[in-house]
């Protein structure tokens, strides 16, 4: 089994200032781009890959979420060998909530926050994460759809006139809490992960057609004028 990733950030075609970072297999990308692709070993392998949008109606969310990603490569980085599947759930929200008493001390009450969502590779297994409206998709046996759930209070109240840019959740902020969804790693599967940036002003047919390529989605967003930043991460999983 291989693994192929393509991941870019961008500040998209109207803000100053990209807020959004994303983290793939020990590399921090803001208003960069990367791809690599590597043979797994027969013993499977520890990886991790988030995006995480600093929210830019606070102070600092470029600093959220710049935190957030460099806290979990150490994370990953420092991961125990052997973890059963309840282990690692238990290990993850630990990091999660020590990482959002993190952030919250940095700000000094001056209020930071950021999405966090994304995927962790753990061996044989995977471990979908997610706090907040950034969003990872899965294409599987042909079926793309959205594997997590966004907390956002336009998703919890089921009204589609209720704002989808208000949450209930995410880093920085009390009661703050992830959502861990194991899954397992399957030969053909595709991972993509990424900011509002794409998903607020792209269609999901589009996503879905242009899901190989992290500059083509990049396209897609700046054609629809791109007002938020935008950050993708796309995993492929490879006989």
């Amino acid at each position: 089994m291989r693994i192929k990733y393509e991941a870019i950030s961008h500040v998209g075609a109207v803000r100053s200032q990209n807020e959004d970072m994303a983290y793939v297999c020990g590399q921090t990308l803001r208003n960069d781009s990367d791809s690599f692709e590597f043979e797994v070993p027969d013993n499977g392998i520890k990886l991790g890959a988030i995006v995480c949008d600093g929210l830019g109606g606070r102070a600092d969310g470029d600093r959220a979420s710049r935190m957030a990603c460099e806290l979990f490569e150490n994370f990953v980085d420092n991961l125990p060998d052997g973890l059963e599947p309840n282990e690692m759930i238990q290990q993850i929200k630990r990091w999660f909530q020590a990482t959002n008493q993190a952030i919250m001390t940095a700000a000094a009450g001056n209020g930071m926050a950021t999405t966090l969502t994304g995927i962790l590779l753990y061996y044989n297994q995977a471990y979908l994460l997610n706090s907040g409206d950034s969003q990872t998709h899965r294409l599987r046996h042909d079926n793309f759809r959205q594997v997590t759930k966004d907390h956002s209070e336009h998703e919890r109240l089921q009204n589609p006139s209720a704002p989808s840019h208000l949450m209930y959740n995410c880093l920085g902020i009390d009661e703050a809490f992830v959502d861990v969804t194991p899954t397992r790693i399957i030969e053909g599967d595709r991972y993509l992960i990424c900011s509002d940036g794409l998903s607020d002003y792209v269609s999901t047919d589009i996503i879905r057609r242009d899901s190989g390529s992290a500059e083509k989605l990049l396209q897609d967003a700046l054609e629809q004028d791109a007002p938020d930043n935008v950050t993708i991460i796309i995993i492929d999983v490879l006989p």
